[in-house]
């Protein structure tokens, strides 16, 4: 309640400073002090064309100022004036005074108006790079397993297996506008990545994805930025270049900003799994069943610089075998850094990502195959920290270091894995 309390007070505040701040540009409409603070305090308020007044009236004081142009862009850009946006990028960027952060993010603006702007947009990512782990095969931390409810130790034994692998990873992207009112677009998704061990060939993985459905807004005049999205899901997965499972789904997306500068989204989706039997697990089809998740995520961009997102997630699936059915409920959160080049190699802004997750699940049954009287459960853990460090406006070097760490009570699943990679992005 207090902190609602000094919440609710400091937007007042807020709102007191920004009716100030209009007056003062009544009394003194052409000093420039006075235009900037009003515009600033109208940002934070939610009056995106107050501040453009602004701004746009300062400008007819001294017309060469790049950081004034780049707000005045990224206003029009909240606003969907995407040739408004364009031309005020495309200023700031061109002027002698505009510093190489400046030029950065007016050319990244640019870049993504230009994909918008169009009815039919495509873009993406692509990566490729190299990855070495030091338990490739997640093998257990025990050094036995259970088989029938009794405790064994494997021959030969089922150790830990450092390997490299090649990665490859391609993020695809289509959005079609409907040309609604409702700034309705069909947005399609597609997903692939693959890692080939060197040696553990048994650990090699190969995940497809594709996702699609409209996305449109509603209560635009009362809850600007609330958007809908049902969608539908295919998913693939092999392992050791064995068909694993299919995946079939639909679901619904809600996002809504809860203020100017956090965005809530909430997910649901059923889908069914069809488990494949293969050579390596020639009872995988028992697996097979239907799912339902939730899933949440708040994002919040605290500053220009810093950017934290929080997500939870809670699973239910329910297998052919009760054995197989579990329930799983988790979280990760992420902070994101940009920070100034620190050896001055290009002057472009550079990224670090630190990430903290955990998953908590339960199964229905005990297994028999592997211990009749103790119904599994387990707990996830996953640490992960990442630097970008981009070589131009397409081009990103990648470094990234992972620790997981599954702990059950059953020994069969517990395991615990370091992995490092360094690769090179592509965004287009």
């Amino acid at each position: 309640m207090i902190s609602f309390s000094l919440q609710v007070q400091a937007q007042t505040n807020t709102r007191d400073a920004y009716s100030a701040a209009f007056q003062d540009t009544l009394q003194k409409p052409t000093d420039p002090p006075t235009l900037l603070k009003y515009a600033q305090l109208a940002v934070e308020v939610g009056d995106y064309e107050g501040a453009i007044s602004a701004y746009e009236r300062y400008l007819l004081l001294d017309a060469d100022q790049p950081r004034v142009k780049a707000e005045l862009g990224l206003l029009y850009y909240r606003l969907g004036s995407w040739e408004a946006a364009r031309t005020y990028f495309e200023d700031a960027r061109n002027s002698s005074k505009a510093t190489p952060e400046i030029r950065q993010r007016a050319d990244e603006y640019i870049a993504d108006i230009d994909r918008r702007s169009g009815k039919s947009r495509f873009g993406g990512d692509l990566f490729a790079g190299l990855r070495w782990s030091n338990n490739a095969n997640l093998a257990t931390n025990a050094g036995t397993i259970n088989a029938f409810g009794v405790t064994a130790v494997p021959n030969p034994p089922f150790s830990a297996q450092p390997d490299f692998s090649a990665i490859a990873a391609a993020q695809l992207r289509h959005r079609y506008d409907f040309g609604h009112q409702d700034n309705g677009t069909l947005e399609t998704d597609f997903n692939a990545y693959t890692a080939r061990q060197f040696q553990v060939t048994d650990a090699n993985v190969t995940l497809l994805s594709l996702s699609t459905g409209p996305r449109f807004e509603m209560f635009s005049d009362t809850w600007r930025g609330f958007t809908l999205k049902p969608f539908m899901i295919g998913t693939y997965l092999a392992i050791h270049d064995y068909t694993t499972y299919w995946l079939f789904g639909a679901g619904m997306e809600a996002s809504a900003p809860v203020t100017d500068k956090v965005r809530l989204t909430l997910a649901v989706l059923g889908d069914r799994r069809e488990y494949v039997d293969n050579p390596d697990a020639p009872t995988n089809n028992t697996s097979t069943g239907n799912d339902g998740t939730v899933t949440a995520e708040l994002r919040s961009q605290l500053t220009k610089e810093l950017l934290f997102v929080l997500g939870g997630n809670y699973t239910r699936y329910i297998a052919f075998v009760p054995s197989q059915s579990y329930s799983a409920e988790g979280f990760i959160g992420t902070l994101t850094v940009r920070f100034d080049d620190p050896v001055g190699i290009n002057g472009r802004k550079w990224f670090a990502t630190g990430s903290a997750g955990m998953e908590f699940w339960g199964y229905d049954q005990p297994d028999p195959t592997v211990d009749a009287f103790t119904t599994r459960s387990q707990t996830d853990l996953n640490l992960g920290l990442s630097l970008g460090v981009p070589l131009d406006d397409r081009f990103t070097v990648v470094t990234q270091a992972n620790y997981n760490q599954r702990n059950a009570n059953i020994s069969n699943f517990s395991y615990n894995s370091f992995s490092a990679l360094i690769g090179v992005g592509f965004h287009f």
